[in-house]
């Protein structure tokens, strides 16, 4: 065996354990999701008793309303909290990139939110809007922004905003991290030019630091997005897809149809199709990611 054989050889043999374990926990789990929805598989069936039927799950899902309205509610879940989380981080960001005393305490306090269990996030946030008891109906009727208390995780109308809410609160550290570094990367000498020149603060930001955050821009949008589309314990621990459907996204609905109408082959087909536009997103990702590269190099 040559010496060049052996070099090929080492990092196939040393890469192998990982290929071996992302085949058997990821790689399988798809494969089987993607197959099962393909047959008519009920949970609680025994295994070997699936019928094959085709693309029916998907005709029947497609005919579906709840379906529909799953799509519609995810659309404006994703779009809510991608924008608020962007133009919150944004903020954070410029505030804790300029110079004042305690920035670096500010800097470590930003961050908590994202350390913080999930779990335990929404279990306080559910006490926090608690229609009777909950401090958020008791601060605003003591400011008098509100008469009445209000329903936020009862009412279909408030629901999805309070689940957006505290999605943004878990989420927005990401984007104010991302573009922090991204302020620190650009150069202040273009600044400095730039307020010589006679630009305002405005201007500066608008021409300078706006297109310097170009690439951080469009990487932090689409893994907001990712992460946002995928988000299943935040919601189902807050209102479980509640009230009438208001936010019942397609990772709920999924669950819903597996574990509770046991319809395995027909929650696979939805999640099937969450898997194609992720995917999509996912690519989109990494060939901004190439670009961004061969742009650096």
């Amino acid at each position: 065996m040559t010496n060049t054989t052996k070099q090929k050889l080492v990092p196939m043999v040393l890469n192998l354990p990982a290929l071996i374990i992302f085949a058997l926990v990821i790689l399988y789990p798809i494969i089987k999701g993607i197959s099962l929805s393909f047959h008519n598989t009920q949970l609680l069936m025994p295994p070997g008793t699936e019928a094959f039927i085709g693309l029916r799950n998907y005709e029947v899902m497609l005919r579906q309303d709840h379906f529909w309205n799953s799509l519609k509610v995810t659309a404006i879940y994703t779009t809510g909290v991608v924008l608020v989380s962007y133009l919150i981080g944004l903020g954070t960001a410029l505030l804790l990139n300029s110079n004042f005393r305690g920035r670096k305490i500010a800097r470590v306090l930003m961050i908590l939110p994202w350390a913080v269990p999930e779990v335990a996030a929404v279990m306080t946030w559910r006490w926090i809007l608690d229609y009777q008891y909950g401090i958020m109906n008791s601060f605003m009727a003591s400011t008098g922004l509100i008469g009445t208390n209000l329903g936020w995780l009862v009412d279909p109308q408030l629901s999805m905003v309070a689940v957006i809410m505290v999605t943004v609160w878990v989420q927005f550290p990401l984007a104010t991290l991302m573009m922090l570094a991204g302020l620190q990367a650009i150069s202040q000498t273009l600044r400095e030019a730039a307020l010589i020149d006679g630009a305002n603060k405005w201007q500066v930001f608008w021409n300078v630091t706006m297109p310097g955050l170009k690439s951080v821009n469009v990487v932090l949008i689409l893994l907001l997005t990712l992460y946002s589309f995928k988000r299943v314990t935040l919601i189902f621990l807050m209102t479980g897809g509640g009230p009438s459907r208001a936010t019942e996204v397609l990772s709920i609905l999924t669950y819903q149809q597996a574990f509770k109408n046991y319809r395995l082959g027909y929650a696979s087909a939805i999640g099937t199709v969450m898997l194609v536009i992720m995917l999509a997103f996912s690519i989109i990702y990494l060939m901004v990611l190439s670009r961004r590269g061969k742009e650096t190099s």
